[in-house]
């Protein structure tokens, strides 16, 4: 734990070198914080920018899917997808700070460890030379703290090695910030001093919400993004300065500076982010107008696609159509007769040729018709042969006995 700590201890005792004050250390110490992690405060801010873009679609999709939360956190997380919003980037980075908070509350609670660089040996010799008894080193620090620095001549005579320890006075505006603002303030000794120590913490609480409300007021005036709060940014604006404000009292004065100091920065960075967040709006508003016409040309595309497959499947439902009605006259064409021929893809009609359609019976007669003329040639031989005419020959004697 002292490696994280001792960087910072050191940073904060070197503006207390060069300031002289407890108090104005703590303010540069929250400015260099805030500086550091500008960028990141940037981005988070961005974030609460495009998170506020999406609030009328948000609407939508809440009225249209009222009835089905699964359904309505489905498209809601696809809507962040698509305009590449991370819900948790606009709050995550507003609690940046609290981890530095803690580590400045480790700080000023063993200012004699991390700022003196003060033993535990050494501080039960301050402890029992102070106050006759030995206190605990780990969380009585802040009690004398105030106090070695009144007695530093009387605590270096009694314990030498501590002659080079740091002088640091924990006074600010005369008031102690190693003490803890009291609520009932006029029941203390010293009213006036525990009144200023009772105010740290109002300021505190009264500082934060005049962030937001200045927050607010460079939304709606300056980057046209304001919307109507809804009940969650409501409850923020009471939460957080009663956060602050617990966190004042409780804790040591030195931490409600700090506090103080924070929220004076954050208003001061919300004024020099404005060109910043003016510039990422144009670009959301470009991005956007780009996705648009991606989308259209996207859906023009797709119908585009569409009406090109359904013209393809008309084609192809015309060519089934033709190729049913070709194969039907092919099949009545192939009919020969009585009987039908089955034809495929490879028939060759010179390959397999076919015949006319005649009736067996003809066929006979013809054959009869055709044997018997030919029995009477042969008889014609024959008589020929042996000198007797021939019919044909008896036929043309008779036709000249009639010419004449």
């Amino acid at each position: 734990m002292s490696y994280i700590l001792t960087p910072f201890a050191k940073l904060l005792l070197l503006f207390y070198n060069i300031t002289g004050s407890y108090g104005v250390s703590i303010i540069l110490f929250g400015l260099v914080i805030r500086l550091v992690l500008s960028p990141i405060f940037l981005k988070g801010r961005k974030g609460m920018l495009a998170m506020s873009g999406l609030a009328e679609k948000q609407k939508v999709l809440a009225q249209k899917y009222a009835r089905d939360r699964e359904k309505y956190s489905q498209e809601l997380t696809k809507l962040y997808e698509q305009e590449g919003v991370k819900p948790s980037s606009g709050c995550l980075w507003s609690f940046l700070p609290l981890p530095f908070l803690m580590v400045l509350y480790a700080i000023i609670r063993q200012p004699l460890t991390y700022l003196m660089n003060v033993t535990e040996d050494q501080f039960n010799v301050i402890s029992n030379l102070l106050y006759g008894e030995v206190l605990n080193y780990k969380n009585q620090q802040l009690q004398i703290a105030q106090d070695v620095f009144l007695n530093h001549d009387k605590i270096v005579a009694a314990v030498p090695d501590l002659a080079g320890m740091p002088q640091i006075d924990f006074t600010f505006l005369g008031v102690n910030l190693s003490q803890t603002p009291s609520f009932m303030f006029w029941k203390a000794d010293n009213v006036g001093s525990a009144f200023v120590l009772w105010l740290i913490p109002i300021i505190s609480a009264l500082l934060g919400v005049v962030s937001m409300i200045v927050t607010n007021k460079i939304n709606a005036d300056v980057l046209g993004t304001a919307k109507p709060m809804d009940q969650s940014t409501k409850t923020t604006m009471l939460i957080m300065p009663l956060f602050s404000l617990w966190i004042c009292f409780t804790l040591p004065a030195a931490l409600g500076v700090y506090w103080i100091a924070n929220s004076l920065f954050a208003m001061l960075q919300e004024v020099v982010n404005i060109p910043f967040l003016r510039s990422f709006l144009k670009k959301q508003e470009k991005d956007r107008a780009e996705r648009q016409e991606q989308e259209r040309e996207r859906i023009k595309l797709e119908k585009k696609a569409q009406a090109e497959a359904k013209r393809k499947a008309q084609e192809e439902m015309r060519k089934i159509q033709m190729e049913r009605k070709l194969n039907k006259s092919i099949a009545g064409a192939s009919r020969e007769g009585i009987r039908a021929y089955a034809r495929g893809r490879l028939y060759d009609p010179e390959r397999y040729p076919t015949f006319p359609y005649q009736d067996p019976n003809e066929l006979a007669k013809q054959a009869e018709a055709e044997q018997a003329q030919k029995q009477a040639v042969e008889l014609a031989k024959k008589d020929k042969k042996k000198g007797k005419p021939t019919a044909q020959a008896l036929d043309e004697t008779r036709g000249d006995n009639d010419e004449k």
